[in-house]
């Protein structure tokens, strides 16, 4: 990844609100795993559905995306 990428990541990032979403779980915490829709579902972590918080996320928006559950299906580039 260039730089540029690399900061875009690193803002984008910071504006992710996975952290709050009821399917976000320890084990995703332990790794401060984020950034689902760009990075692809997680690759060691188990899920059950609680809800998903992606239709409301600022990243979703930046980005022009319209999938959901990004931690469990995968990136929106997964997801086609």
């Amino acid at each position: 990844m260039s730089d540029e990428e690399n900061r875009i990541n690193a803002e984008n990032r910071a504006k992710c609100i996975c952290r709050p979403c009821p399917t976000y779980n320890e084990c995703m915490r332990a790794d401060d795993e984020r950034l689902f829709c760009v990075t692809g579902k997680s690759p060691a972590c188990t899920f059950d559905k609680k809800g998903c918080l992606c239709p409301s996320c600022p990243v979703r928006s930046i980005l022009n995306l319209s999938k959901a559950y990004y931690c469990i299906r995968g990136s929106e580039q997964e997801q086609k």
